[in-house]
């Protein structure tokens, strides 16, 4: 049993993924505290070797999809192992301060009249510059930066399959009708702008945007 599971999917971002663990092996909490759970959702790419450097100081398991499944289905394979008390995701393509996990995990400790903490960000370049500052909170909440316990995860469900994007934002949507979460306003997470961004798809952006909007029937 650990108290944090962090979830990373792994699709086209092979280049980013190193930079992504390195971020988490140097943690100030503990190692034997917290697993790291990879899926592989790209079955033409290998990560072991990027992983396999990092295994002595990192608790790694690697779920190599078959096929590509995509991330809410990836993501809900690893709640379904997941041995955390707690859950939190890292994209690939980004990574996290030292403080990241101790941070969010003594504040759910010591705050059990809310399930889930959220903190800030900063938006960075390919070659990891500062861009800026972003408050996760309302219109600028992005799918990673929040620590839920997984008890209320298996609440509401998990990840809605059916959100090939913007599946963090339904997840929170929902998730907010029920439990509370807090937002810390400490920028630990960072936040990598690419060309390769899923976001950059505007048309499927809009597309699950309008999904989101769409009244409960």
């Amino acid at each position: 049993m650990y108290k944090v599971t962090v979830a990373i999917c792994c699709y086209k971002q092979k280049k980013w993924l190193y930079r992504c663990l390195r971020s988490l092996a140097n943690q100030t909490i503990k190692n034997d505290q917290y697993e790291v759970i990879i899926v592989n959702d790209d079955p033409a790419e290998e990560i072991e070797s990027i992983c396999n450097r990092l295994s002595d100081c990192l608790n790694i398991r690697i779920i190599n999809n078959k096929k590509n499944l995509g991330l809410p289905s990836s993501l809900n394979k690893i709640l379904n192992i997941a041995r955390g008390r707690y859950f939190v995701r890292v994209d690939c393509d980004d990574y996290v301060s030292k403080h990241y996990l101790s941070y969010l995990s003594i504040f759910l400790d010591l705050n059990r009249s809310h399930q889930a903490v959220s903190c800030d960000y900063k938006k960075v370049n390919e070659t990891g510059e500062i861009i800026d500052h972003h408050i996760s909170q309302n219109v600028e909440v992005i799918a990673c930066g929040t620590m839920f316990t997984y008890e209320s995860l298996c609440e509401i469900g998990f990840y809605d399959e059916s959100f090939k994007m913007r599946e963090g934002h339904d997840l929170v949507s929902r998730y907010t009708q029920k439990f509370k979460m807090f937002n810390l306003p400490l920028p630990m997470y960072r936040y990598r702008m690419h060309s390769s961004n899923r976001t950059n798809d505007l048309n499927n952006t809009a597309k699950y945007d309008k999904m989101l909007k769409k009244p409960e029937v």
